[in-house]
């Protein structure tokens, strides 16, 4: 919060109270996610020896699981 200038910082706080979250913790929250930069895409252009990999995609059963423990608690 430190490195945050004033504007940030006021934005964070009134982003912080119109959801009910008004601790330090929170606010700080708020401006690491303003920071945030989206991670690239990686390229295997330059990397044929990757090319011959396969990742399988993951198993997102595991999140409807946990929705279903979320609905019963």
């Amino acid at each position: 919060m430190e490195r945050a200038s004033v504007h940030q910082l006021a934005r964070a706080v009134e982003q912080a109270i119109s959801i009910g979250a008004t601790s330090a913790d929170a606010v700080a929250l708020i401006l690491f996610h303003h920071e945030e930069r989206p991670a690239g895409l990686f390229s295997l252009d330059g990397h044929p020896h990757l090319k011959s990999f396969v990742i399988d995609p993951p198993d997102l059963g595991a999140y409807g699981a946990l929705t279903q423990l979320g609905a019963n608690a």
